[in-house]
């Protein structure tokens, strides 16, 4: 048998490295485009989850013009539901409308912070009282963090905080806690989302220019690390010179039965979460002007509702809206309800949160369950990160993406990624030849 360059897994990670090298992709479903993909049913469209671009990368930016992905520019129109109030996004700079009790806790927090020594720093509680002080911390931070991670913000690390938290000044602090404060924080205030196809119209862009090299319906089943061969759907070998894999790091762990225990140790202490998303089309019109909601309270079982109609003009039918509802659980976390409930319990905590009425007619009902979401950043990640690592890159098996690397990367991460890795093999390839 030739030997071949694998790649595992078609999402945008692993469509990146077959653009920008060598190398046959085998997908394990039906179709490419991994969790950034979207589905299109009854004239709505629909991603799994949420997906926006705000990348100020030239590259990326120049490859969505490469690819005819017209992306379209928005502001960012999102807000948080907490203590029976709404407030804008990010609640650091906008306590406006808020308690007075919670609001006076935020900004005398914020101001009279004596957290100040950041080399105490050991945990991501801790860093988010140094950041932001105990009101913010504790009337918000703390407890939405334990809603959508599902672990103590104690046991988690600040390895991945980074830009993802703006902190607001002093000054901003007290005017958003005096008036509605307009102004956008953070890298999204302003990003950008495909014009027509949602955001899976990247991936299927990026799936037409490596037509030929994609192999869907294949599932990685067996890898033989001495033979370097590796087996799909139990009943096809195929010979590898070198695997690029993007699949999540335990699964691959799962199918190499040589791996050593210390490797399958390491593989079992890496954590997610997971995303139950309800997806709902409305035979009403412009529903809401908002982008995305976060909700803090668990008697809302989702952690942020989006409407995909506001992303796109072509995304859903004229005359109706869309709406996407996240449940994140996992780790302390269960479901609100069982799965076959999930629905129903969605409907009803949208009617409260006053974003369906009791007459609306849904037309369009779908659900996704992500079982691997968002990366965990606790204390066992980084250490079992580099035993895995070193153990596959014995036998050419370079991980790479977000669950290959194990690491928190947005989709443009993703892709960069994926063309790292393609190029560092290129480089090896040309340095080191047969």
């Amino acid at each position: 048998m030739s030997k071949e360059i694998i790649i595992l897994g078609g999402g945008l990670s692993g469509l990146s490295a077959c653009y920008h090298g060598e190398g046959l992709i085998y997908e394990k479903s039906n179709t490419p485009g991994g969790q950034a993909s979207s589905n299109e049913q009854d004239g709505f469209i629909f991603d799994e989850g949420i997906h926006v671009m705000h990348t100020k990368n030239k590259y990326i930016l120049s490859l969505m013009e490469k690819l005819q992905v017209n992306m379209e520019v928005r502001e960012r129109n999102a807000w948080i539901v907490s203590h029976g109030s709404m407030t804008r996004y990010p609640f650091q700079a906008n306590t406006f409308g808020l308690p007075d009790n919670i609001v006076r806790d935020c900004v005398e927090g914020f101001i009279e912070n004596n957290f100040v020594n950041s080399d105490s720093i050991s945990n991501y509680e801790d860093w988010i009282y140094y950041m932001f002080g105990k009101g913010i911390a504790e009337h918000f931070m703390i407890p939405y963090s334990q809603k959508f991670w599902g672990i103590n913000a104690k046991n988690l690390t600040t390895d991945w905080v980074n830009v993802r938290h703006p902190k607001p000044s002093k000054e901003e602090v007290v005017k958003g806690s005096l008036e509605d404060q307009t102004k956008g924080f953070g890298i999204n205030a302003s990003y950008r989302y495909p014009k027509k196809g949602g955001y899976g119209y990247i991936g299927r862009q990026l799936t037409d220019k490596c037509k030929g090299r994609i192999k869907v319906g294949m599932e990685a089943t067996k890898i033989d690390v001495y033979k370097k061969e590796i087996e799909f759907n139990h009943n096809e070998l195929i010979s590898y010179e070198t695997i690029l894999s993007s699949i999540p790091l335990p699964e691959l762990i799962k199918i190499i039965p040589d791996a050593p225990l210390s490797v399958m140790d390491a593989a079992s202490k890496l954590k997610t979460n997971s995303m139950f998303v309800v997806n709902i089309g409305v035979k009403r019109p412009k529903i809401t002007d908002k982008n995305w909601i976060y909700y803090l309270e668990k008697e809302f079982s989702f952690v942020r509702v989006s409407f995909p109609f506001n992303q796109s003009d072509n995304v859903a039918p004229i005359g109706t809206s869309s709406i996407s509802a996240e449940i994140a659980y996992g780790n302390d976390n269960p479901l609100p309800t069982s799965r076959e409930n999930l629905t129903d319990r969605v409907v009803k905590d949208l009617i409260k949160a006053d974003i369906l009425k009791e007459s609306d007619e849904i037309i369009y009902l779908d659900t996704v369950d992500i079982k691997y979401a968002y990366v965990i950043f606790d204390k066992e990640r980084k250490a079992a990160i580099k035993i895995i690592h070193d153990y596959l890159k014995k036998f050419d098996i370079i991980p790479f993406g977000r669950y290959g690397m194990w690491a928190y990367l947005w989709s443009d991460e993703a892709m960069l990624s994926g063309k790292k890795v393609a190029e560092r093999l290129s480089k090896n390839k040309t340095l080191n030849p047969d």
